[in-house]
């Protein structure tokens, strides 16, 4: 088994508004996407080595001394990323985060089967509406088939987590599951063809907290590996463990 590696990167909050200024991303005209920024960095940062799924990790009061991290799964050490950055990253780049502030370290390969891990994770509850193969919120799409006054927006999201979660290996089981926070929000995406534009969609963000139990340890590591859900390099998807 590949070894699989937890990053953290610890950011200067005043040096990433700069850079996102200089990626048109001026907080002062528009709502600033920080899925979209976090992707841009680390794009900017480490290259073909960017590391997904991956969280953005702010402090939730202004006047808090805690620095904001962006914690993420990744095939490389954090070695190997940190002197990516030393090398091709351009000042402005390496200011959000220098080199010295990339930590890593290896995740043990092996977890027993049986054993329960409670987790949190921020996604992105979405899937491709048969037919079109638009992309739509999954309670929309369940409200295309059965009012949407019979349908609860937790437990939609539940299911939705719970098969994204286990999929059809069954290799690890989700023991329970809470939706802890919603919302829907503006996300900016740019096209691939040149010159690229952007544009604006409204997407669900939802905050999962619960216990599972692996049946497996390679299921478990994959799962963290693959990460949940769709927009995993926008900063959704990331599976956080500790103690059940």
């Amino acid at each position: 088994m590949e070894p699989l590696y937890m990053i953290q990167c610890t950011l200067d909050s005043k040096a990433l508004m700069t850079f996102a200024r200089e990626q048109g991303l001026d907080p002062g005209r528009d709502e600033l996407d920080l899925g979209y920024l976090g992707h841009a960095w680390l794009k900017a940062a480490f290259g073909e080595l960017a590391p997904r799924p991956w969280r953005l990790l702010m402090p939730q009061r202004p006047t808090s001394h805690q620095p904001s991290r962006i914690l993420a799964y990744s095939d490389h050490p954090g070695e190997a990323l940190a002197d990516h950055l030393a090398r091709f990253a351009t000042p402005s780049v390496a200011a959000v985060c220098p080199p010295e502030a990339v930590l890593g370290k290896a995740l043990p390969q092996e977890w027993p089967a049986g054993r329960r891990y409670a987790f949190e994770a921020l996604c992105c509850p979405v899937g491709r509406k048969a037919g079109s193969g638009q992309e739509k919120d999954v309670f929309l799409i369940e409200a295309d088939h059965a009012p949407q006054a019979q349908l609860k927006r937790a437990e939609v999201y539940q299911s939705w987590f719970r098969r994204q979660t286990e999929g059809q290996e069954g290799r690890v089981r989700v023991e329970e599951v809470a939706l802890e926070g919603f919302r829907l929000a503006k996300i900016l995406r740019k096209t691939q063809d040149s010159p690229r534009t952007s544009h604006h969609r409204v997407r669900p963000q939802a905050q999962f907290r619960g216990v599972l139990r692996t049946e497996d340890g390679s299921g478990l590591m994959a799962l963290l590996r693959r990460g949940i859900g769709r927009h995993r390099a926008f900063g959704f998807g990331m599976l956080l463990l500790r103690p059940a």
